[in-house]
């Protein structure tokens, strides 16, 4: 993703609230980006990262490059699932490839603007209809695509691991109630402090 326009007063706002975060932060601030990407092929990435490593997720996606080409609607629906479970995707993966992409045809998304001006909460329950989009997929799209603010997946396993590392004082891992009131002192710029909570563990 690229600087949301709140990245700067952001980090003010979390090296102040919390001195651990303030410390990932200094160390991963030049890590965080990545290419922008369009909204199909964040949807369809957050797909093939599901449950697999960052590695093993970043080589899957360029063999899928190599195959459709330019990420469109039309090119993933002409490569179809067969094509697309080639590439590395499970059968479900590659099924919820062309899910994706038939709710982008049949609802006409050929431009960004389609997503402009409407509430996170609206998004999430049109993305949430199509067989394979989960909430994590959802989240993953809020942060890196819409750029909202205050996303927090609590379920994602790197998060929970990252939390651990940094937040826990002896073997035992912390129960989600004392995760929930850790992240919670990061509102409401939770999507950044994530962001910096990956960092942390990918390297």
């Amino acid at each position: 993703m690229k600087k949301p326009d709140y990245w700067q007063e952001s980090l003010d706002y979390l090296c102040q609230k919390d001195h651990k975060m303030a410390e990932i932060i200094n160390k991963y601030n030049n890590d965080v980006f990545s290419t922008e990407k369009s909204a199909l092929e964040s949807l369809l990435g957050s797909i093939v990262s599901q449950q697999i490593s960052v590695k093993a997720a970043a080589s899957i996606w360029k063999r899928i490059i190599d195959l459709v080409g330019k990420i469109t609607t039309l090119n993933v629906l002409a490569v179809g699932a067969d094509n697309l479970r080639s590439c590395g995707l499970s059968n479900q993966k590659a099924q919820y490839f062309i899910n994706i992409a038939e709710h982008f045809h049949t609802h006409t998304i050929n431009n960004e603007a389609y997503w402009d001006d409407r509430d996170y909460a609206e998004i999430y329950e049109e993305l949430i209809q199509i067989k394979g989009v989960g909430p994590w997929t959802i989240e993953m799209f809020g942060m890196f695509y819409l750029k909202e603010k205050d996303i927090f997946p609590l379920k994602d396993i790197g998060i929970i691991r990252a939390i651990n590392q940094l937040y826990s004082n002896s073997e035992n891992a912390l129960e989600m109630s004392e995760i929930i009131e850790i992240s919670n002192q990061w509102k409401p710029y939770r999507t950044i402090a994530a962001l910096f909570l990956w960092c942390s563990i990918d390297n």
